[in-house]
This record gives structure tokens, C-alpha cells and sequence, in this order.
């Protein structure tokens, strides 16, 4: 049986402008010989692609200078001559194939985003020197986009609704897009791990002809490598890792931990505040020439617009939708303009004491986010379990501490469960180190998670550009993309403790 794919690419990703200018700064030492990854215990092989069949793959043109192909993989890789779901697959030949060094693997996050789509977005745009040696390579991930899509008959239209704090049908209510998959995929929903996606992109690394994988993966796109260099550690050449998360924290959390929600364990609700308050520095040097939420004390101004917003709407803005803004603006500094101006509109006239938030923002995720996110992370699944922690990081952070408690309350209860899932260790032994790219401020995968995981590959150099949003692709740096061509042509990866300027600052 083969699952058919969609016949139509459904993008995901927001555009963002992918430039490449500024310098590096890298630290006076010498670097460091390459670091050693720890000596892991012993403990059984995870299941890998078996005795898989490797895909055929067959180029046609596609979308303008790209080829297409389609790749069939098992559904179950335990059960490897069953089922089978068909993978949408695309490429951007290298432009100098006379000193092509292979393929470049690109995944573009998530979970949810299709590779496809993307790739046609963003693949002229990568640095020439990039483009000249490597195949640009992507796929729509099983599940997603023109790869075998799972159907949620009216999943897409039903996205938590109502307050999880005095509402008590919103778990009921956050559960109807598991139920719509459950009713619409069937076994499908079970096969959908980023485990899985890793295993269908080492059988894809086999039908193109490579000996070792080149990976670079943006924002979940991190979890898919780090997955790929510990079930395939061998298999593996060079791999950057930009936006990144904390593995163990995506996957169960460390001792202690094990009983919040993924986006606690990351705390991204320090991050975001952290941006809040670059936000805040920024728009003072700037000055109300250049920022309309200067003059005066801008974090103090917010705080009175924040607190009287919790004693009901102010001309149709609730704290939800005010905190829905300041959450897009961090994810891409160049939205921070609109929100100086957005905020300067709504500062009150008189001051008001804050009051509790019942109706905070709650997060809802597209149905093919969820489908593999609920499957790679352990998660409470008691509602009190999340109620409790909301007071506490209420408590703990203000402004951003509740909507990471029900980020994932779509989560629970949801009616698969993938047991070839992979949750460690994460230091398998590799030939190179990984390199690793972070943003000083990013709201959605804090430098402290990739901090962590440098230290939980042990292998890996953490190169850090001084701008403020998720991803090198919202802070466009060249010094940044140059480091990520050397590492890929001559495996160099730059000093611990180098650091990048961004090409443009949020306030020109």
C-alpha cells in the first residue's frame, strides 16, 4: 500500500529577507583543537533504516532552475517491505559542477514547514560560494505538505478556544484537531517522529549517492539533526545547526523537569523577556526620531499599558492580542518599528494597578505541527498539573510566563503515540564537530538552549551574531554565512566564543 502524496505544497513559513553582510569578531586565543565528545555508556543500536530498499530517484525539472523527484520509504521502519508513504523531494544543483562537493541537506523548521516550498524561496539566496559546491537539497518531511499530508477534517479550523484558566471545556475544545488526525490518518498519525524523518532522510542520503550527510537545520530543523547525528553518527559529515533547541529539553527534560511543558523546560519566557528589554535599550538610542515608543522610560510605559489592558480591552486590544504583537515583532527585529508605534497608540493616560490575567494567550499550532510534536516530547497530561504552574510562572515572569505553560495544550490526549521515537543519548561519537549558530536574543530557541546543546552533543562550537530574532534567516549577518561555508567546504568550524555582527540594526 503506498500513501499517496497532496497534490499541492502548502507553505508554512513566513517570507523573511535573506541577506548576507557584516564582520566577525572571533576571540584572541587560538582556537581549540576539536573538542572530544564524552564517552557515552553502552546501550543498544536505535533502530536505524534496516534493510530499507533506497529510493530511485528521478529528476524532472520543476519551479524554474530546481528538479523534483518523489522518494517512497516504509511507513514503519520495523516493518520495512509494508506500507509505504512517497516523499516530495527537491534540489538546486550546484552551479560549478566541476567542483561540486556533494549535497546539502536543508530542513526549514516547524515541525510543519515543507522543505519544498521553501528551498524555491530561499535556495538562490544562500551565499554563491554556498550554491557553487553543493547541491541545495530539501524535502517535504512525512506527513507535511506534498509528502504523504495527514487529513484533519475540520482539525485546521479548531484551534484551542477559551481560557484554560476558567473555561473548563478548553481541553476538550484543544483536543479536537488529535481527534479530527486520528479520524482522518489512521496508522499514519503513529509514524510521524522526528525520529522517523531522520531515518527517511538517511535513506534519501543513500539514493543520492552521498557516503556522508551534509545537514544544516533551522529551528526544529536543529532537533531533526541532532536526532540524525546520534541514530546515524557515522553517517555524517558536517552539520549546522541554526535557532537551536535544547534536545533533552524538547524530548523529556532533565531530572526535575519532567513535569512541565516543553517551552518551560526551554524557558523561553526568559528569552522573550530578555528581547523585551533589548527592545527597550534599542528604541532609547534610537530616539523618537526613529522610534515611536521613545521618550520617557519605554519599560515603564509598558508596564501601565500592560497592567491597565488587564482590566479589560482597550479599543479592541486585550493583553492576549498585546502580547500576540510583541510576540511577532521579537521573532524579527525588523518589526520593531510597527511595534514602537503599535505601543506609543495605547499608552494610557492614567496609571492602574495590575490585576491577575484569566484569558492569557494561548498558542495554537497548525496540525502538522502538532502531529509531531506530541509525539517527540513526554508532556504532563493533567490540566491541574498545568493551572499550578501557570500561577508560579505568572509569578516568575510577568508579561510572558503563561503562554509557554499552555503552548502545547493540544497535546494532551492526543490519540497516537510513535514507540520508535528518540529520546538519547546525544553525544554518539562523531568524525566532525557541528557547528552551531545563535542569535544573542531569539525568543523562540534562547542562546541558553544552544548553549546546552553544545554541551549535550559535545562535539559542537557555538558562534553567537549580536542581533535580536529567531534565526539567521531574521538576522542576516555575513559574517555569520561566511563561517557557515568555510565549515561546510573545508570543515573549519570558527572559535569557541566567536561572535558576528548582523547586516542591519532594528532601527536604521
Amino acid at each position: 500500500m503506498t500513501i499517496r502524496p497532496a497534490l499541492r505544497v502548502a507553505a508554512v513559513l513566513s517570507a523573511a529577507t535573506m541577506l548576507f553582510a557584516a564582520a566577525c569578531s572571533a576571540p584572541a586565543a587560538t582556537a581549540p583543537p576539536v573538542d572530544e565528545p564524552p564517552t557515552t555508556t553502552a546501550t543498544p543500536a536505535p533502530l536505524g533504516t534496516g534493510n530499507a530498499a533506497v529510493p530511485r530517484l528521478r529528476w524532472v525539472p520543476c519551479h524554474g532552475g530546481f528538479q523534483c523527484t518523489t522518494a517512497t520509504v516504509p511507513l514503519s521502519y520495523r516493518e520495512p517491505t509494508g506500507a509505504k508513504l512517497d516523499l516530495s523531494v527537491i534540489r538546486l544543483p550546484a552551479t560549478d559542477p566541476a567542483h561540486r562537493m556533494g549535497s546539502l541537506m536543508i530542513n526549514f523548521g516547524g515541525p510543519g514547514a515543507d522543505g519544498v516550498g521553501e528551498l524555491t524561496r530561499f535556495g538562490s539566496r544562500y551565499p554563491k560560494q554556498l550554491r557553487a559546491r553543493f547541491d541545495l537539497v530539501s524535502f517535504d518531511p512525512r506527513g507535511i505538505g506534498g509528502s504523504s499530508p495527514i487529513h484533519c477534517p475540520g482539525g485546521d479550523q479548531a484551534p484551542s478556544a477559551g481560557s484554560p484558566l476558567r473555561d473548563k471545556a478548553f481541553w476538550t475544545k484543544s483536543a479536537a484537531i488529535g481527534k479530527a488526525c486520528a479520524a482522518g490518518s489512521g496508522a499514519e498519525l503513529a509514524h510521524l517522529s522526528t525520529a522517523n524523518v531522520a531515518r527517511d532522510m538517511d535513506l534519501l542520503r543513500q539514493a543520492l549517492g552521498e557516503p556522508q550527510l551534509n545537514f544544516y537545520g533551522y529551528s526544529y530543523g536543529t532537533y531533526l539533526g541532532g536526532t540524525y547525528a546520534n541514530l546515524f553518527p557515522g553517517n555524517l559529515r558536517a552539520m549546522t545547526l541554526d535557532g537551536t533547541l535544547d534536545l533533552v529539553a524538547n524530548a523529556t527534560g532533565r531530572p526535575g523537569e519532567e513535569g512541565a511543558p516543553v517551552d518551560v523546560r526551554a524557558d523561553v519566557a526568559s528569552a522573550q523577556q530578555e528581547e523585551l528589554d533589548a527592545f527597550f535599550a534599542a528604541c532609547t538610542a534610537a530616539g523618537p526620531g526613529k522610534c515611536a515608543f521613545a521618550g520617557g522610560n519605554p519599560k515603564e510605559k509598558f508596564a501601565s499599558l500592560y497592567a491597565r489592558l488587564t482590566h479589560g480591552p482597550v479599543g479592541g486590544v486585550t493583553v492576549a492580542s498585546l502580547m500576540q504583537s510583541v510576540d511577532r515583532a521579537l521573532y524579527q527585529w525588523s518589526r520593531w518599528p510597527r511595534l514602537a508605534r503599535t505601543l506609543a497608540a495605547l499608552v494610557p493616560s492614567k496609571p492602574a494597578s495590575p490585576a491577575p490575567v484569566l484569558d492569557p494567550r494561548v498558542p495554537a499550532h497548525s496540525p502538522g505541527f502538532l502531529a509531531v510534536q506530541c509525539l517527540d516530547s513526554d508532556l504532563p497530561q493533567d490540566p491541574e498539573t498545568y493551572r499550578k504552574l501557570a500561577t508560579t510562572e505568572e509569578r516568575r515572569q510577568r508579561y510572558f510566563g503563561l503562554a509557554p505553560v499552555f503552548s502545547m495544550a493540544q497535546c494532551l490526549g492526543w490519540p497516537a503515540r510513535d514507540d520508535d521515537r528518540y529520546l538519547g543519548p546525544w553525544n554518539r561519537p562523531r568524525q566532525h564537530p557541528a557547528l552551531i549558530l545563535a542569535n544573542r536574543h531569539d525568543p523562540a530557541t534562547p542562546l541558553a538552549n544552544a548553549q546546552a546543546t553544545a554541551g549535550e552533543l559535545g562535539d559542537s562550537r557555538v558562534l553567537v551574531v549580536e542581533g535580536a530574532g529567531h534565526t539567521t534567516l531574521d538576522v542576516p549577518s555575513t559574517c555569520a554565512s561566511t563561517a557557515m561555508v568555510r565549515y561546510f567546504v573545508d570543515l573549519a568550524p570558527p572559535a569557541s566564543g566567536t561572535t558576528c555582527a548582523p547586516d542591519a540594526g532594528p532601527f536604521p
